[in-house]
């Protein structure tokens, strides 16, 4: 599934790691995204390093999968 982006409404005061919760809850292809450990993700231009880093209005995520070349 590729998805090039959206638009999501979630509660105020919630941590990246809350988020991936209510993902999962959300759409099951989450499940196989955040179990892969190879996917880096991006809060607005900067790698999330601490998923209790919290998530404010106008915020911007990013996933990104390995990239492979031939």
């Amino acid at each position: 599934m590729r998805m090039g982006s959206e638009i999501i409404e979630i509660p105020n005061n919630l941590s990246f790691s809350d988020l991936k919760t209510v993902l999962k809850n959300q759409n099951s292809i989450f499940l196989e995204v955040f179990k892969d450990e190879s996917v880096k993700y991006f809060l607005n231009l900067k790698e999330i390093i601490d998923p209790s880093v919290y998530l404010k209005d106008g915020d911007e995520i990013a996933f990104l999968p390995p990239v492979t070349g031939g």
